[in-house]
């Protein structure tokens, strides 16, 4: 008699004569599943398919921004947990925090620190002029010009910030390097203004550095918000800038064509009306 197991289809003989009438649990030599035999042929238990591994869930971060966890907006501990990572980790940071989805966050991060950033550039400016005696004020006069530029930096900064991002964000537009609404590109922007603002703690330098880092977190930042090239968001960037210097310089170089050729006119009706002139 010829057994075939319905889990493995591998076929046994077997001698019928020595089969019960009933069903006795046997293994199957090839998958080893208990089946039933008996003289009436096969009768398997019921074949319970064997449990597969959940599939391995898509990677995620359980990390939260430190920023969101704060204690208070001048919480400096979780403000420079935070400016650690988008100054250092700036592609990793945009990828797990979706930090422009933090509307509110990032411009809070933005009025609090990019304001202290800035007027701490202000204090050493200040601070210097009038250890070299450049600035003729008195000292409450100083003091005063001071602290009226420290009362309306905030809003400053956030106009500056809404224009920048406006600009930047038609730029990628034009380059075709747009998946996102234009508030991803501000709180990209704000996110990095505020946690550049760490190194204005450095006379001189600190500015400088901002500058530098800070355009290249940004330009990182969004190259992962908009998912596009490193190349779109760099010109996105830099073509504004570019666009505007080549404006003033044409207006200088108006204003001096002009000066000169006033200055050469004025010299020539000087010297006709001496009669030095041959004509």
């Amino acid at each position: 008699m010829i057994i075939v197991c319905p889990h493995c289809r591998k076929k046994s003989r077997v001698d019928e004569s020595k089969l019960p009438a009933q069903p006795v649990p046997v293994a199957c030599p090839h998958c080893s599943l208990t089946i039933y035999i008996s003289r009436r042929g096969v009768q398997a238990e019921q074949i319970v398919p064997p449990e597969l591994p959940e599939p391995e869930a898509t990677k995620t971060y359980t990390e939260s921004m430190p920023w969101l966890e704060r204690s208070s907006v001048f919480d400096i501990v979780a403000y420079y947990r935070t400016a650690k990572e988008f100054l250092l980790r700036p592609e990793a940071a945009f990828s797990k925090w979706e930090p422009d989805l933090r509307f509110n966050d990032a411009l809070i991060f933005l009025i609090v620190f990019g304001s202290l950033g800035k007027i701490l550039n202000e204090y050493w400016f200040y601070l210097l002029t009038g250890l070299m005696g450049s600035i003729e004020k008195s000292p409450y006069e100083s003091v005063f010009t001071f602290l009226v530029s420290a009362l309306f930096t905030p809003i400053g900064i956030v106009l500056g910030t809404f224009v920048y991002s406006a600009v930047t964000h038609f730029m990628l537009y034009i380059f075709r390097g747009v998946n996102r609404g234009w508030h991803s590109t501000f709180a990209t922007i704000a996110w990095v203004s505020g946690s550049v603002s760490l190194l204005s703690v450095f006379p001189l330098i600190g500015a400088l550095a901002a500058s530098v880092w800070g355009f290249i977190s940004t330009m990182i930042g969004l190259k992962v918000v908009h998912k596009t090239s490193s190349v779109k968001a760099f010109f996105a960037l830099t073509l504004p800038g570019l666009i505007i210097l080549v404006i003033l310089l044409m207006i200088i170089f108006a204003i001096l064509g002009t000066t000169l050729l006033l200055g050469l006119s004025q010299m020539m009706e000087i010297l006709k009306q001496q009669g030095r002139f041959p004509i």
